[in-house]
């Protein structure tokens, strides 16, 4: 099994039975389990906790179950329970796919059923909670990726697996169901440009592709993964620097929000000079993927900054 940080680990849960089983043996599961970021779940407290075997949903046989469709013998039958809705795949005689879906929570006849026709198995795209890696932070940018019901302004984050699988239609997913869209998330730098930059970014995908209501999914939330790029314990000869009066810096000096240069050794609350850097060549830079670094953070507004020093701004930095 995997690595999952303590982050991506939902620890302690409890079931009476009844939702889920062993995946070994299809036994009903009663006890505690554990949950990761990709939803799936494992018997014990925790990943140290016994032998973690996977959980899967049960199949209740019930009187209230909804009915099958009709003609199984001359459809194409799937039933997709692993981590998913219910999934009942029928081929029309015009070739045309129909659906019926039912929730995870709907009790269905789980009756085996024989037919010669093969079998259609598909999922519906799973959410995800990504984490930035060291890597990602160094670069002050990574990729997030979403997901919209068509039918419906329903979205969810999901992992770029399934999103690759929905842009190329892929068989084994429901792309005819959802549609995803990858986008920029930058993670560190000017706090207040780091909020307007991924803003910016995801009312362009709310208004050029017509998700209707995606940036209210953010609540705001705009600096989600933010890391402070302050700098400390900084010195200075001379010639890098000037004060706001014009001349030379020499002494200690850090980096604020990872692009803002002031004197002291670190960042305080109380109001402080900002440094003017002298004027050398600058060397834009490029990663692999072709993503650019936090120097090039793209400005949809710019925030309005008062005088030549700053505040702490309360006890975030």
């Amino acid at each position: 099994m995997p690595y999952y940080p303590l982050s991506q680990i939902k620890p302690n849960l409890y079931t009476n039975g009844g939702e889920y089983a062993l995946s070994t043996t299809k036994e009903n599961y009663i006890g505690y389990y554990y949950e990761v970021s990709n939803g799936k779940k494992y018997t014990g407290k925790t990943p140290q906790d016994g032998q973690n075997i996977l959980l899967i949903y049960s199949l209740n046989i019930t009187n209230d179950s909804p009915p099958l469709p009709e003609n199984l013998n001359d459809s194409f039958i799937s039933i997709t329970y692993y981590n998913s809705p219910i999934s009942y795949l029928k081929i029309l005689p015009n070739g045309q796919v129909e659906e019926t879906i039912y929730p995870l929570d709907t009790k269905i006849n789980s009756k085996q059923y024989s037919s010669t026709n093969p079998i259609i198995s598909r999922i519906i795209p799973p959410q995800f909670k990504p984490l930035p890696t060291v890597k990602d932070y160094s670069l002050g940018v990574f990729q997030r990726f979403f997901c919209k019901k068509n039918n419906e302004n329903i979205y969810f984050e999901t992992d770029s697996d399934s999103h690759a699988k929905l842009s190329q239609r892929n068989s084994g997913i429901a792309f005819d169901l959802y549609s995803s869209l990858p986008t920029l998330w930058y993670l560190k730098g000017d706090k207040e440009k780091i909020y307007q930059a991924n803003k910016g970014l995801i009312r362009l995908i709310e208004q050029n592709q017509k998700w209707h209501g995606f940036s209210q999914f953010f609540k705001e939330d705009y600096l989600k993964y933010y890391q402070s790029s302050d700098v400390s314990n900084l010195y200075t000869s001379g010639g890098e620097f000037k004060t706001q009066s014009g001349q030379d810096y020499v002494g200690f000096y850090h980096i604020h929000n990872g692009t803002i240069p002031m004197v002291g050794k670190i960042h305080t609350n109380n109001p402080h000079e900002v440094l003017i850097p002298i004027p050398k060549p600058i060397v834009q830079q490029k990663t692999q993927n072709n993503l650019s670094t936090i120097s090039n953070i793209p400005t949809y507004s710019t925030p309005t900054e008062g005088g030549g020093s700053y505040g702490g701004g309360g006890g975030s930095y």
